[in-house]
């Protein structure tokens, strides 16, 4: 009976030998994936306010588009002001072609109704760079003229 514990004790000893040589040293080392740097302020948030000759324009759609990512929307509320929600639904590092349509639908962007210039959204000249850290990006927008090659 003795030797047969013996060897159980030995079996023992061997598997606890083998976990503190091979899984304690990996368990001590980490994943082996780089640290994470002190000054990482996470992912980038946008917001901002979007006006129209000075006027905040509430239930305006943003559109933030790029070759890589997105398209990704926001809706301004009352006082012209947008962010987006979260991590999944917010541009990434980059530099984006914005489109803003007055219209909660999106595709209204080519629509006859718009009552902004093409300029901001089918024709659009808004291009922003995504940061990492905080991004304020104000939209402030005018109507202009024919002159200047708007189409109000």
């Amino acid at each position: 009976m003795l030797n047969h514990f013996c060897g159980r004790e030995l079996n023992l000893c061997g598997r606890v030998l083998a976990w503190c040589v091979v899984v304690l040293p990996l368990a001590m080392t980490g994943c082996g994936g780089e640290s994470v740097p002190e000054d990482y302020s996470g992912p980038p948030v946008v917001s901002g306010v979007v006006t129209l000759d000075g006027v905040p324009m509430p239930g305006v759609t943003l559109l933030f588009e790029n070759s890589e990512a997105g398209p990704f929307q926001a809706i301004t509320g009352a006082a012209g002001e947008y962010s987006f929600k979260s991590e999944e639904t917010s541009p990434s590092l980059g530099k984006y072609l914005v489109r803003i349509t007055a219209s909660a639908r999106a595709e209204a962007a080519d629509s006859e109704s718009q009552t902004l210039p093409a300029r901001y959204n089918s024709k659009t000249e808004l291009v922003v760079d995504v940061l990492s850290g905080q991004n304020a990006i104000d939209f402030p927008l005018t109507t202009g003229s024919e002159e200047d090659g708007t189409d109000e």
